[in-house]
């Protein structure tokens, strides 16, 4: 494989086999080979391994085709949350001078927006946005729309513009399940804030295990019943400012903390985990590449990487969850793919 100069368009582009070209990918994307280690071992530089991943990675398949040739059965219930990748804003000196953005650290910066439909672990959609605010989130909600996701619950984390959206789009009110853990965390970082006295944290988190108690419970009724009696002696646990607001917010949430007990057991996570590990993943092999170029490229790779894993077979996945082992995303949705390769639909 080489890099090859047109006299006539006064272009460059890679000549070699196919084969060769998704190996390379194939070797940074599933194998996780950074394009350094490519350089050595392929016998291309790693602009060239570069140059050929973003090649593929333009012409891959997106959410749409495979929507509309797949066919796949999503099961509904949406498990939707984002993560930051280092983008190169090309504004970034203008936006500064004029101070469009109040922090900064985020000039550089895009959110990558997924969601994973939670008892087949698809891939339905993702997408680029600038934050995670309600503009982006509805782009998201009306693409999934678009692809005939049967949306019939939400879990989210604790940005409630994740609801809004969803419910503006679809037109009609969505059962959504608040992240236990994102609130939870919401105590550990008052108790870590400077300036809290010892006692205050003992209180905090006392109040945190008081609402361990009343959310994660077997039944409805019983947490109904254990809310009724916290919020009878509420003001027993407001024993500064900061444990005033935490009670407050845990009866604003009290809704949303217990949607799950409202359903089948199973059928709804307390957690945004299963979103948040694909995230974890998407960051370790997006990491080392330090920062994509374009809005373009990032999207490109973004998709190319989001449909790798719906290829991707699970293999070590733990109760009660071992039933995913050895099928695929996508095969766990109905879709036939055995005969399949990602990188030549």
């Amino acid at each position: 494989m080489q890099l090859v100069y047109c006299f006539d368009c006064d272009k460059v582009f890679t000549a070699g086999k196919a084969q060769h070209k998704r190996e390379i990918v194939r070797r940074h994307i599933e194998d996780h080979s950074s394009y350094r280690t490519i350089d050595r071992r392929n016998g291309c530089t790693r602009n060239t391994a570069n140059k050929v991943v973003h090649d593929v990675a333009a012409t891959a398949k997106d959410s749409f085709w495979i929507a509309k040739n797949l066919k796949p059965q999503w099961k509904g219930v949406l498990v939707t949350d984002g993560t930051y990748i280092n983008v190169r804003n090309a504004f970034a000196e203008l936006a500064k001078r004029e101070h469009w953005y109040s922090d900064d650290r985020f000039l550089h910066k895009m959110l990558a927006i997924l969601s994973i439909d939670y008892h087949t672990r698809d891939l339905p959609h993702y997408s680029l946005g600038d934050n995670e605010n309600k503009i982006d989130l509805v782009l998201h909600f009306e693409q999934l729309k678009e692809l005939g996701y049967p949306l019939a619950g939400l879990v989210r984390d604790g940005n409630d513009d994740i609801e809004k959206a969803a419910i503006h789009v679809y037109g009609k009110p969505i059962p959504t399940q608040s992240c236990h853990h994102h609130f939870l965390d919401k105590f550990d970082k008052k108790a870590a804030e400077k300036g809290c006295t010892e006692l205050e944290r003992q209180h905090i988190a006392e109040l945190r295990m008081r609402i361990c108690l009343i959310i994660r419970v077997p039944t409805i009724d019983i947490a109904c019943q254990r809310v009724g009696e916290f919020a009878r002696e509420k003001n027993r646990f407001k024993t500064s400012e900061a444990t005033a607001e935490l009670v407050e917010k845990f009866l604003a949430n009290f809704e949303y903390l217990t949607e799950y007990l409202q359903h089948p057991k199973g059928w709804m996570p307390t957690t945004v985990n299963v979103c948040e590990n694909m995230n974890k993943q998407l960051k370790d092999r997006i990491g080392p590449m330090c920062m994509f170029q374009s809005m373009q490229s990032a999207a490109d790779y973004l998709k190319l990487w989001c449909l790798k894993r719906r290829f991707q077979k699970f293999t070590d996945c733990k109760k009660p969850f071992r039933h995913l082992n050895g099928k695929a995303p996508l095969e766990l949705a109905g879709c036939h793919i055995s005969q399949l390769d990602y990188l030549n639909l």
